[in-house]
């Protein structure tokens, strides 16, 4: 009978114990945390992210009181400048936000073979998974265009009625966000199908696609073959994944947070005293300052993500196990490849005893 998703909690672990501790090798521990940035595994396994939402928005005159406290240096850079960057700023998302879904959707087979093979080699594995890590790079595209189209014309009928009511200056009341709770029930739901269409692409198809080599749109016909067959093991895995995610993003997040703590008073200590030192040099905010003001922040950030992903290395090996050693219970190929044993299937009853061979005649 196939382990449930309780069952396979205990190997998952110990693969991952046995991958990153027996023994402790600081070069593979500092690839699998760049395989956790690309493929985002150490936010969407574990939760070693935050995020603040803001809860109110400025009125207007929090706005007066918002301009009267602008510093001077920014009142002295051109509009037409801040236009210009704001414009670079947003194409240069896009061109990244492209870059990191190519990077990511190969970088997801190299981690699947990171996590088979036990042992992270990227330049031969990315060169191996090129060819399926593109297929989910267009899946991954076409997903998110359809997505973005989708929820916007969800969001449309509130977006028209609140935009009039803010060139109005006029407070919404409660009737106002009454009416529009269909519409956000919908949304909602849509958003959790999304999120489940993209934890199971890359929990299970992914392996289907890296085992049979096929494409996406197969991938996901054999796993709902096999789900169909097992529907409530399934359900089972997805509740308790959610109870891993919890539980691992609680103490992750803690140690994460302790670790950029200690980190940031430097970085801050340092970056003021730059500030404060190109402040009395009399440079001024230009194109240029203002450039390399952005890609200075931009190299810290990424060192501190880096950080984080590094320390989040046991999350980014333990979820991928873990969805593993469930699928392998239902899908001979993977148990094949993450044993080394392929799945004997039963032999088929004939009806028929096996007689007993004649013995030789003595003599």
């Amino acid at each position: 009978m196939a382990k449930s998703a309780i069952d396979v909690i205990s190997p998952a672990f110990e693969h991952t114990k046995q991958q990153l501790l027996k023994p402790f090798n600081f070069g593979q521990w500092a690839r699998i945390a760049l395989l956790a940035m690309a493929t985002g595994e150490m936010s969407t396994g574990g939760g070693c992210n935050t995020m603040h939402i803001p809860t109110s928005f400025p009125t207007h005159r929090g706005q007066e009181s918002f301009a009267a406290s602008t510093p001077d240096f920014l009142k002295a850079i051109d509009p037409a400048l801040i236009g210009a960057l704001l414009m670079v700023a947003i194409i240069g998302g896009i061109v990244l936000m492209l870059v990191w879904l190519y990077v990511g959707s190969i970088s997801r087979f190299v981690l699947y073979d990171t996590v088979v093979r036990r042992h992270c080699d990227m330049s031969p594995a990315w060169d191996r998974w090129h060819r399926q890590g593109m297929r989910f790079f267009w899946w991954q595209l076409l997903l998110m265009i359809f997505s973005l189209v989708l929820a916007g014309l969800m969001l449309f009928p509130l977006i028209i009625p609140l935009i009039r009511a803010v060139k109005s200056q006029q407070a919404p009341g409660a009737s106002f966000f009454l009416a529009f709770l269909p519409f956000l029930a919908v949304f909602f739901v849509f958003s959790l199908f999304m999120l489940l269409v993209a934890v199971l692409t890359k929990d299970f198809v992914v392996p289907v696609m890296a085992v049979d080599g096929v494409g996406v749109i197969e991938g996901w016909r054999r796993l709902i073959a096999m789900m169909k067959t097992d529907a409530p093991n399934y359900a089972g895995y997805i509740g308790m994944k959610i109870v891993l995610v919890i539980g691992s993003g609680i103490i992750f997040s803690i140690v994460a947070g302790i670790v950029m703590v200690i980190l940031m008073i430097p970085g801050a200590i340092v970056g003021a005293a730059a500030f404060f030192a190109l402040k009395s040099a009399g440079v001024a905010w230009n194109a240029i300052t203002i450039t390399l003001a952005v890609v200075a922040g931009t190299l810290l950030l990424g060192a501190l993500l880096y950080v984080v992903a590094f320390v989040c290395v046991p999350v980014a090996i333990f979820f991928p196990a873990y969805a593993m050693y469930f699928l392998a219970e239902r899908f001979p190929g993977l148990h094949a490849q993450l044993y080394g044993v392929p799945v004997a299937p039963a032999p088929a009853w004939t009806g028929v005893p096996a007689l007993p061979s004649t013995p030789a005649p003595i003599g």
